[in-house]
């Protein structure tokens, strides 16, 4: 007997399931598994397997050493700290505490050099334990991260800035690359100073103290939240002819880890890109014969005056060869105005109508066209649109329309408003 092994769906897989097809002969646009999904194992899709050779950027990975760099950073370039001595200033070597001298250390208390000679001032700092917080997000499952971050990138080889596309109203493509969750993580380093005199000391606790509860790090690559409770107090060695003055503290940084592991590629694409697309103005025609007027328009490579047949409301047969001014500037208005929800039916326009110039006739609905919420409302379910000089006033048939107006709703009118 078989025994059937459910697997749950993913993220992916489940939101596969929500897009509805265009053509439904076609089926989901979105792409099939190159491999079948096996218990256990990350999917695998070469569809996102994208190269980026070309690409100034590599795949996305921070590690612990990163916060290494980011502590000796803050500590030389941020705090700088230093010392008087003498009448003269002394900058503070700031050195990682390697194990050989991080045992010495422990062992006498002190650092010497090479030459047996006592180094102070000094810091040194050595990284002690990596403990996970679980308290903020995570990625789910090392195997099969469903939890991802997008990078956007405005400008690419890909897609670069152009007038054309501008003029034309080309969205853009975008890139993304893509990150699985960060691990969260507190990383503590022992701290220790060593100055040769008390009052030094205290100005450098000082100034690492006023540090503490920001962010430390290279402002161009990463910075971690730092923390540090307490020091501990003051011990003076006197080692024959030198003396010497020795601080512990512990620093604590909130950091983030996203290793450059084989599992973490093969559980999420590392680039992806987005639809470019054209978009087209609105441009609406009441009937059959403006339509063919609107298309016909732009075809003809010689330009001529604006005839009085350009008008979609003409009636008359008119043969005059030329326009006014008064009717080029009529023909060519046509303001938009947001309606204001009077009623379920009825809605006002803080605005009258334009008067149509002679030989062209009366401003009437046929010089309107309304929107309800970017649905056109067809002329058959408006019951009247009346002008009264300064106000217009639009009630429609809710059941021609098939729905009714709300005070939510956002109507506008485009026409011959004045």
């Amino acid at each position: 007997m078989a025994i059937q092994i459910v697997r749950p769906t993913n993220r992916r897989e489940f939101m596969d399931k929500l897009v509805e097809p265009y053509d439904p002969k076609s089926g989901n646009p979105n792409a099939v598994f190159s491999e079948s999904t096996k218990l256990g194992q990350p999917e695998e899709n070469r569809a996102y397997e994208i190269s980026n050779k070309s690409e100034p950027e590599k795949e996305f990975n921070i590690g612990i050493k990163d916060i290494d760099e980011a502590v000796y950073y803050y500590f030389n370039n941020i705090l700088k700290l230093s010392v008087v001595q003498n009448n003269t200033k002394l900058t503070l070597p700031v050195i990682y505490g390697t194990p050989e001298n991080w045992k010495s250390v422990q062992e006498d208390g002190y650092y010497r050099d090479q030459n047996g000679k006592l180094m102070a001032p000094l810091l040194m700092f050595k990284r002690g334990s990596v403990t996970q917080n679980r308290g903020l997000g995570n990625k789910l499952d090392g195997n099969m991260a469903h939890n991802m971050q997008l990078f956007k990138k405005k400008y690419t080889k890909r897609n670069f800035y152009s007038n054309f596309n501008i003029l034309n109203n080309r969205a853009p493509e975008s890139k993304y690359v893509v990150s699985a969750t960060p691990d969260y993580i507190t990383v503590e380093y022992e701290c220790i100073l060593w100055t040769h005199y008390v009052e030094q000391m205290d100005k450098l606790i000082e100034d690492v103290n006023f540090a503490s509860r920001s962010y430390w790090g290279d402002p161009n690559r990463f910075q971690f939240y730092s923390s540090i409770e307490s020091f501990t107090d003051n011990t003076t060695y006197n080692l024959g002819e030198n003396r010497a003055s020795r601080t512990n503290f512990t620093l604590s940084l909130n950091g983030y880890l996203i290793p450059e592991s084989l599992n973490k590629s093969m559980a999420s694409m590392t680039t992806a890109y987005g639809a470019a697309q054209i978009v087209f103005g609105l441009e609406l025609a009441s009937g059959t014969e403006e339509f063919s007027i609107k298309t016909n328009k732009g075809k003809s490579s010689n330009i001529k005056p604006v005839l009085l047949s350009d008008s979609v409301n003409i009636v008359n047969n008119i043969t005059q060869g030329g326009a006014s001014d008064a009717v080029v500037t009529y023909l060519n208005i046509n303001k938009t105005v947001v309606a204001t929800f009077v009623s379920a039916n009825t809605v006002s326009f803080s605005s009258g109508w334009l008067t149509a110039p002679s030989p062209l006739p009366a401003t009437s609905l046929t010089n309107f066209n309304f929107f309800v919420n970017g649905m056109y409302v067809e002329p058959s379910s408006i019951t009247s649109f009346i002008n009264y000089g300064s106000l217009s006033i639009l009630t429609i048939d809710p059941v021609l329309l098939q729905y009714s107006f709300e005070s939510t709703d956002v109507i506008i009118g485009i026409g011959k408003f004045n």
